[in-house]
């Protein structure tokens, strides 16, 4: 009885812990991510445990009893159930849409339509494109980004740089549709219209959307150069027509899936239609049975032709292949909780808050703070919520709106999560392109360029619009009210 009242009824004394008890448990996952990941190349997974352990520890000796912990991991991992929904989904439909001839459909005609020499601008329009479309930078990195990279391995350029292209037009994408969850997540966070949020973020990522296709455009012409000749596609195509059946149905699910969400269907129904479209075609184009088509969904689609190459490629998806993100996902969301709940990345924000004088030196430290939470959070969801929670005063103190904040929060929380390794987005690109995100983020232009460009809109007072702080308060209570 007195172990139970010790465990579930303590009371609160020193609530608040110090700013050295509240880096502890970021500085034991730091020690353990650099140790286990760097040193013995092994998954961040027990680190961020390690970390979880430790604010645990730090938050029940300065009070907090296991239920209040319990509640801020709990809280902090409800909010992201869909999310991991659509993850399992997205895995399943990756798995048919290759066992099906969807992915191999789309790697044969992208020979025929992407020409070598523009291959790498095109794969960033055409990403932006689907991810505006759809709103989801997961699907259109397991959908198109999957079948580009396939492409890319035909056409000889090097994966991290096809990768890098892939990330920027699906990260830009998301971040300019207003059928994202994260781009509805950030202004609903703050009261902010979400089509002044999306315009506000325009003065940012246009001019470095422009600056990455001329990056890419430059880099496709020198990666091509004179091996364009020796290189031949059709040994790829005659590799796809050998092992899969090609039939104008398999247009249907990539359709589907498109017009159902332009016309605003849930994310989850649609996507969960484009897995099942996906089996039907499995069964109806390729001739399997149902037996394969539940093996696809659970463990992914699997070939074996001693092309080793084009195996890696086409060897992906299934509900299993997403069980690591999502392991990682509720790790690094416990971590976030508790340190949210027991305050102290509260206290670690405010340690910093000298910082936030200068309107440059708020929004840096703004996105700062997002990357800082991406790394030790590991969670692009927490990255956006924690500095907008901890930031909103300090804007309007500033007489800024906080559409200013909102857009700091996209370009240093959202944009360099797939930048992470053990971020949730950049294991699922490791997961489903097979490429590192130390590899890949030198290339990924968009996603770490857009943060510079907004630091220095801050610094030099460019497109950083004013607003009273009674006319913000005005604003958001409007919002509330609607």
């Amino acid at each position: 009885m007195i172990l139970k009242k010790l465990i579930w009824k303590r009371k609160n004394k020193d609530i608040t812990p110090s700013l050295l008890y509240s880096l502890l448990p970021l500085v034991v996952t730091g020690l353990a991510l650099g140790w286990s990941v760097f040193v013995f190349d092994a998954e961040p997974h027990v680190a961020l445990l390690l970390g979880t352990i430790t604010a645990g520890l730090v938050a029940y000796k300065h009070g907090y009893s296991w239920m209040e912990i319990k509640k801020g991991f709990i809280d902090s991992i409800h909010r992201v159930i869909p999310a991991i929904i659509i993850l399992l989904i997205i895995g399943m439909m990756i798995g048919v849409w290759i066992g099906s001839g969807i992915v191999p459909a789309l790697i044969y005609y992208g020979f025929n339509i992407m020409h070598p020499l523009w291959f790498l601008p095109i794969v960033l329009l055409l990403c932006s494109f689907v991810s505006i479309v759809t709103g989801s930078s997961w699907t259109t990195i397991g959908t198109i980004g999957l079948a580009s990279v396939g492409i890319g391995h035909g056409l000889g350029i090097p994966a991290p740089i096809v990768v890098g292209a892939i990330v920027s037009g699906a990260f830009f994408g998301d971040k300019l549709s207003p059928l994202s969850d994260s781009t509805n997540l950030v202004p609903g966070l703050l009261g902010i219209d979400i089509y002044k949020h999306i315009k506000h973020m325009l003065y940012g990522v246009i001019p470095v959307f422009i600056i990455a296709l001329i990056f890419y455009t430059i880099a496709n012409f020198q990666i091509m150069g004179s091996d364009y000749a020796v290189i031949d596609p059709q040994k790829y195509q005659d590799f796809i027509l050998e092992h899969f059946k090609l039939s104008p149905l398999l247009i249907i699910p990539p359709v589907f899936i498109i017009v159902a969400i332009a016309l605003k269907v849930p994310a989850i129904p649609s996507l969960m239609m484009g897995v099942l479209l996906g089996g039907l075609m499995q069964l109806m184009v390729q001739g399997q049975g149902m037996g394969a088509v539940f093996h696809t969904i659970n463990d992914g689609f699997s070939i074996k032709s001693g092309w080793e190459e084009m195996d890696q490629v086409l060897s992906s998806g299934g509900m299993s292949s997403m069980y690591s993100v999502i392991f990682l996902a509720i790790i690094s969301l416990a971590l976030g909780g508790v340190m949210l709940k027991c305050r102290m990345l509260e206290v670690i924000v405010k340690s910093i808050s000298f910082l936030t004088k200068r309107v440059g030196n708020l929004v840096m430290t703004t996105m700062s703070s997002s990357v800082f939470i991406n790394i030790f959070g590991a969670n692009q969801y927490l990255a956006v919520i924690i500095p907008g929670q901890m930031f909103e005063n300090e804007y309007v103190d500033h007489k800024l709106d906080l559409k200013n904040l909102t857009r700091a929060l996209e370009a240093g929380g959202t944009l360099t999560a797939p930048l992470i390794p053990w971020n949730t987005s950049g294991i699922f690109v490791l997961t489903t392109l097979g490429v590192n995100a130390v590899d890949y983020a030198p290339f990924a232009v968009i996603c770490w360029l857009t943060m510079i460009v907004v630091g220095i809109f801050g610094y030099f007072n460019i497109t950083m619009t004013k607003k009273a702080p009674v006319a913000i308060r005005k604003e958001q209570e409007e919002e509330c009210l609607t």
